[in-house]
């Protein structure tokens, strides 16, 4: 059992209740894994973030009674995935075979990477993404794809985002191809699986 106690009892009172339904959700992990619920949290920076992150990590650690896999992903390594797989491994692709033989090794080892990534994202039944603050169109695909396999999956993911859900909207909404539509889809699927913080 996760005493977070001394976690609660330091945070602002705005935060007591995000802490505590926090433990009540890992609490009752299991029912939550088999429903496909995760969570949203907005304004996740500071001082805040690391109480915030903090928890998940202690929850992760004494969740033994519970078997599961969790994948537990900066938005930093998100993001690199996302570069190399929508990007980087698509243009490598139509010029493999011209390439010199340590390129080609290199790229081998690049495509084995963000393919075990991207494996780990999709089928894990917890994921976490920790600091979700897209500045890239293929950002925002890699995640809206994340999202949407993870949501016909029934995947539980939580997301945690240093931005105001108004700000997320945005950047989602300028970033995307379909912008618009591509923050209502990610939008929807969140709202209909995620508990939301702000």
């Amino acid at each position: 059992m996760f005493d977070g106690a001394h976690i609660i009892d330091e945070a602002p009172l705005q935060d007591v209740d995000l802490l505590q339904r926090l433990n009540h959700y890992f609490e009752s992990l299991d029912v939550r894994l088999r429903q496909g619920q995760g969570w949203t949290i907005y304004n996740v920076n500071g001082e805040r973030g690391a109480r915030i992150t903090s928890l998940l990590s202690r929850q992760l650690r004494g969740a033994a009674n519970v078997v599961f896999t969790h994948f537990f992903l900066p938005w930093r390594d998100f993001a690199l995935t996302s570069y190399m797989v929508e990007v980087e491994l698509h243009t490598l692709s139509e010029r493999e075979r011209d390439l010199p033989e340590r390129e080609r090794t290199e790229y081998a080892i690049a495509t084995r990477v963000s393919r075990e990534t991207l494996a780990r994202m999709v089928t894990a039944d917890l994921l976490i993404v920790n600091g979700l603050l897209p500045q890239h169109a293929h950002e925002v695909q890699y995640l809206d794809e994340t999202i949407e396999r993870r949501y016909q999956s029934k995947l539980s993911t939580i997301l945690l985002t240093p931005e105001q859900p108004h700000e997320l909207a945005a950047d989602v909404t300028r970033l995307a191809d379909h912008g618009a539509a591509t923050w209502e889809r990610i939008n929807e699927r969140l709202y209909s699986t995620n508990l939301i913080a702000v």
